[in-house]
Formats: structure tokens, sequence, C-alpha cells
């Protein structure tokens, strides 16, 4: 009587989760983008990013929505590409 592996045959193949959060901590939205803290506290602070919108301020933790972000950034690519 042959022997069968029935740890490979019932195996399944290994599933990865792929989560990709809207708020991140601007630590976090540095390592991603080279945006410093400081430089979204001071698009917040000219009004540049909204609080709740692209940014926001949680127990007294700095958190930025990456998907407003971006299409922030796109706008602006937009609108210098329309310059010239």
């Amino acid at each position: 009587m042959k022997h069968h592996d029935t740890a490979t045959k019932n195996a399944t193949p290994e599933t990865r989760v792929s989560i990709e959060p809207e708020w991140v901590l601007a630590s976090k939205y540095q390592e991603l983008t080279g945006t410093t803290p400081n430089a979204v506290h001071q698009r917040r602070k000219e009004g540049v990013w909204l609080d709740g919108t692209h940014c926001a301020v949680i127990a007294r933790r700095l958190y930025v929505n990456v998907k407003e972000a971006d299409k922030w950034i796109r706008n602006q690519v937009s609108q210098r590409q329309r310059a010239y």
C-alpha cells in the first residue's frame, strides 16, 4: 500500500490579506511619501489641507487621509500642467 501525503494534498495556498487604510499616522505618511509631519501641519495652518478631509488630530496625534492627500497631489499636478 502506497503512503499518500495528506498534508500537501489538502493544503490550501497561503492567502495574503492586503489592508490599505484610509487614515494613517503622519509618521507613517512620511515613510510612504517623504512628506514630514511638519509639512502636514504647515498645510493645515495655511488652509491648504482641511481638517476632517486631508488630515485630522485625534488624541493629540496627527493623521493623514492617504486617499484625499493623493487627490490633492493629482490636482496640483494637473494645475501645473495647465499652467504651461
